[in-house]
């Protein structure tokens, strides 16, 4: 009875709002709003206390300062719709225990406006140091920075600051609290994605999704494309996407409202006349917005998120209308946003958000790091690597062979060091052949290339800067107290020539980068496949897919086809993407035996390598070289938790992908959910069959396997052949016997012919 007294007011309220014209209206709230007058104390049931640990912030390790005046640098959000009332900064530091008390200290900066200082005292040298430090909340901002600059002394006099006993580590468990204050914000579309996406805050996407229990399969897809497209703005945060029906929501969240299809508490919401967006207050919390998705039936809806995902940066006020959405031209193959053009040369400026994030500073600077993702089907076998034309500025040292010098590094690979001289610039003759990934799984012998970059996934250069102390005698006397160092933003990297060329299935391909889908960015060449009747968490797992394709894309799936049907004809010619659980699925394909997985009820049918493929080192690239021809099968009924993801050739079309996303039972799905944006077990999916339980991940590659792009003839003849050397001696010896005797018969020929010229003469 309860229940339905709240939605009825929640229904009342909205209603209310609507008809009047203005979403406004509907900010009427039983709580106390946000005093502007700081010095009032806040309602406690406004106020959250949130803790960001630096292993949240991008910091896997610990932070090192080394030398006098070197700095680490931590950066944080704050949201919109929150103010910070309170903050501490609680760090653990650990000083070389070379370091002098009291002239030996570290300062902390927020927003370069100093905070404090902390001394080092006579018996903390060595030891692992828990301070804490207040953090004044009026210095900030949007985006905000910790400076921890450390300024050391071994020697009481002539001390030199880039002595390598001068060092201290900051803790990846150090943490920042703040206790925020929520805001009432305006009911205004050009806040978007605010609040329900704020590139503020860096933790993890959730945003919930509701819509009425009356739904349509047009209508799933809508919220599909819609997830696709918060997905694509949280890229490396990752996103989930609860979905609900007729519920209440409690947070920020998106729903679906439809002439035929309203959520319980949205019942009187009156027709709406096309698709529409507005944005509106919860009716019992005004700190919580309302996206609404409006229209007369799923395809005004699906219009309508169109509308947003393409021109939000048209939108304003607290409702618009979406007249029409036209892709004027056609998405092509790899284009998508987020991976780096394979087309034409690339400067360093197109990587990164910010010319300024090419520049540093500092007696020691900071590493410049630049990220960037390569497509996973680019052909690199054999290369000679990847042409980069690098030019740089620097702080001139006092001579030539100073020591100082430039330091390239790939994914933590060395890969080349360049001096610094006196010219205070480099690059004239600098272009540099990147290494690839390591081929030695077509070598006999112990030579392995430096693995530098990495096809597919997140790839980061590194260029360090390293200045050399000068001396005069015991003293430092003419090394200037800052250096200064930046990376031409004109400088290039050239991965263009590269053909598209990959062994399939390969779900290393598709956990990290969404391929073959995301091949084209707005997914026009998938079909995803549901059940009839689909569950609540199929239909979820669906749109945290569609999540994690436009986060790896950075593009949302417009042209995605969702449907319920295994027909020939609307598959065929389209990369398959199936979930739920299918045992029709055996029937579809052709050949029954290359299904490695079936999932029905509590049975369950596996076909296993003869060896586990994980304990090999995989190289993924190329995953022929293992035993592949199943050896075992097993088929058991059980009825704990278990989920996979599979790969196999479509039984539609040739060269094309289905993968298929399973669960034993619905709940399961929730592990699949999870583990698509945990890295550390994507970091474990391989092969063709990737297995859920218990929160761990399991990969095996077995069954048949195909290829996907294209090769010239003659490359394509060696890669195939090269695993198989006494083939290619075979014929190479082959080759040169027919050689040889055509040479023989037709010099045979040329000298039967100078012996009858002879003749005739005679």
């Amino acid at each position: 009875m309860k229940i339905n007294k709240k939605i009825t007011a929640l229904t009342a309220a909205l209603s209310l709002a609507c008809l009047a014209g203005d979403a406004a209206a509907v900010e009427v709230s039983q709580l106390s709003s946000v005093s502007n007058d700081q010095s009032q104390t806040p309602d406690a049931s406004l106020v959250i206390k949130k803790v960001m640990p630096f292993n949240q912030l991008g910091f896997n390790r610990s932070i090192a300062m080394l030398g006098s005046e070197a700095n680490a640098y931590i950066g944080f959000g704050s949201r919109l719709d929150e103010v910070v009332s309170k903050a501490n900064l609680y760090f653990d530091v650990t000083p070389s225990p070379a370091l002098l008390s009291l002239v030996s200290h570290i300062k902390v900066y927020l927003n370069n406006e100093l905070m404090g200082v902390t001394s080092i005292e006579d018996g903390q040298q060595g030891k692992k140091l828990s301070l804490s430090m207040p953090l004044d909340t009026r210095f900030f901002s949007n985006f905000n920075q910790i400076r921890f600059e450390l300024i050391g002394n071994t020697k009481k006099e002539c001390s030199n600051p880039n002595d390598s006993s001068i060092w201290a580590e900051i803790s990846q468990s150090s943490r920042i609290e703040m206790y925020v204050q929520k805001t009432e914000l305006e009911s205004d579309l050009s806040l978007l994605p605010a609040p329900f996406f704020d590139v503020r805050d860096f933790s993890p996407l959730n945003l919930p999704i509701i819509m009425g229990d009356n739904y349509s399969l047009s209508e799933i897809k809508a919220a599909g494309v819609l997830s696709s497209y918060f997905g694509s703005l949280a890229g490396w945060r990752g996103a989930h996407f609860p979905l609900s029906f007729d519920s209440v929501p409690e947070h920020n969240a998106v729903v679906f409202v439809s002439n035929d299809n309203k959520p319980a508490f949205l019942r009187d919401f009156p027709d709406a006349d096309g698709p529409r967006l507005q944005i509106i207050s919860h009716p019992t919390n005004p700190y919580v917005k309302l996206l609404l998705v409006i229209g007369r039936d799923s395809n005004d809806l699906n219009t309508a998120v169109q509308g947003l995902a393409l021109g939000n940066q048209l939108l304003t006020g607290p409702m618009a209308k979406i007249n029409e959405v036209k892709q004027i031209k056609p998405r092509v193959p790899y284009d998508a946003p987020n991976w780096v053009s394979t087309s034409r040369p690339v400067a360093l400026s197109e990587l990164v958000e910010q010319k300024s994030m090419l520049q540093v500073e500092g007696r020691t600077p900071p590493p410049i790091n630049v990220s960037l993702r390569l497509p996973p089907d680019l052909f690199t076998w054999q290369s000679r690597g990847i042409p980069m034309d690098l030019s740089y500025r620097y702080s001139p040292p006092t001579k030539d062979n100073s020591g100082s010098r430039l330091t390239l590094s790939i994914n933590d690979q060395f890969v080349e060091a360049f001096n610094l001289t006196t010219s205070g610039q480099g690059g004239d003759s600098n272009r540099v052949r990147v290494p690839l990934l390591d081929d030695s799984f077509l070598s006999t012998n112990d030579l392995v290339r430096i693995p530098a970059f990495k096809v597919g996934s997140e790839n980061q250069i590194e260029f360090e800067f390293g200045f050399a102390s000068v001396t005069d005698g015991q003293c430092l006397v003419t090394q200037p107290s800052k250096q200064y160092a930046v990376i031409d933003g004109d400088s290039t990297i050239d991965f263009s020539g590269f053909p598209h060329y990959i062994e399939m299935p390969n779900m290393r391909a598709f956990a990290t980068s969404g391929f073959p889908y995301t091949r084209m960015a707005d997914l026009s060449e998938t079909v995803v496949v549901i059940p009839q009747n689909a569950s609540r968490e199929a239909l979820q797992t669906f749109m945290n897919v569609m999540g994690s394709l436009g986060g790896d894309s950075g593009y949302p799936g417009i042209k995605v086809t969702l449907t319920d049907q295994w027909d020939k004809a609307a598959l065929k010619n389209k990369d398959i993407l199936s979930i739920g659980v299918v045992p029709e699925l055996k029937d579809a394909a052709q050949n029954a035996d290359q299904v490695n997985l079936v999932l029905q009820a509590g049975k369950r049918q596996i076909l296993l390598p003869g060896k586990n493929e994980q304990q090999l080192g995989l190289n993924w690239m190329n995953p022929s070289n293992s035993k592949q021809d199943a050896a075992d099968f097993v088929s058991v009924e059980a009825s704990g938790s278990f989920a996979a993801i599979t790969g196999m050739e479509s039984p539609f079309t040739p060269n094309r992908t289905l993968v298929s996303i399973m669960a034993s039972k619905p709940a399961d799905f929730a592990a699949v959910d999870q583990a698509i944006t945990d890295s550390g077990k994507v970091a474990h999916m391989f092969g063709s069959v990737v297995t859920l339980r218990n929160g761990e991940v399991a990969s095996y590659n077995v069954g048949s396997h195909y290829y996907m792009g294209k090769l010239p003839v003659w490359q394509l003849v060696w890669y195939h052949f090269s695993n198989h050397p006494v083939i290619v001696a075979f014929f190479a010896a082959l080759l040169v016997v027919i050689v040889t005797i055509v040479l023989w018969r037709v010099l045979r020929q040329i000298a039967q012919k100078r012996t009858e010229n002879t003749e005739d003469e005679e």
